[in-house]
């Protein structure tokens, strides 16, 4: 029996709202729905509770989320308070659906190269990200799955940027999390982030990695495994 998967980043509500609205229209009724970063404008949490309404006009059962870099850190416990929403920050999760255990692990991502932003305003930034790829490593080695998926604002590869200028890829992904692919070779992994991308999906391996960034495909990723 498939397993049918919604997954979206990059909504920026109210930025591209009515687009998500109307994408949602073109979907069938999944069985999982994933938001993929970057849900809310510039860290505006108010503007979940017209996305969540939006997805419960077609939707009713779980919807698991990973932060972007527009959902700040130091707000973490407001997005929290949108239970309706199970947030995984470096953090793992195990659903049975349809008879099938399907473990989930959520994530910001790493970067190659902080932004300068980043690296100007935020103490130790590229020792979180070296850290982050170890965590992320470490949840897939210990899921417990039939099925395994990893979501994560930024891209784990470069594959998936083409379409961005390449002098910037390194602040909007990392390559190092190509060896954990490699090794760990989850199912799915899903990003978001690379609004301009051109290359929607590739695989590594027994991996299928897609940018899920809404105004990069103008719809909402429908993945059926």
């Amino acid at each position: 029996m498939k397993l049918v998967i919604a997954a979206v980043a990059d909504i920026h509500c109210p930025k591209y709202f009515d687009l998500f609205k109307n994408a949602l229209k073109e979907i069938p009724t999944p069985d999982l729905f994933l938001l993929v970063g970057d849900t809310v404008l510039k860290n505006d949490y108010t503007q979940l509770s017209d996305v969540i309404s939006a997805i419960r006009n077609c939707y009713e059962n779980k919807i698991i989320a990973c932060f972007g870099n527009e959902e700040y850190e130091d707000s973490l416990m407001e997005y929290k308070k949108f239970e309706e929403i199970t947030w995984l920050s470096d953090e793992s999760t195990v659903l049975d659906i349809k008879g099938k255990n399907l473990g989930i692990v959520g994530s910001r991502g790493s970067l190659d190269r902080p932004t300068f932003w980043q690296r100007t305003r935020v103490r130790g930034i590229g020792q979180v990200y070296k850290h982050r790829i170890e965590v992320i490593n470490s949840l897939l080695a210990d899921l417990t799955a039939n099925l395994k998926i990893v979501i994560s604002h930024y891209a784990p590869t470069y594959r998936t940027l083409v379409g961005e200028r390449e002098f910037l890829w390194p602040e909007m992904a990392s390559k190092q999390l190509e060896s954990v692919i490699e090794a760990m070779q989850p199912d799915l992994w899903l990003h978001g982030h690379i609004h301009r991308g051109t290359v929607p999906k590739i695989e590594l391996g027994n991996t299928i990695i897609m940018n899920v960034s809404l105004p990069s495909t103008k719809k909402i990723t429908i993945i059926e495994l």
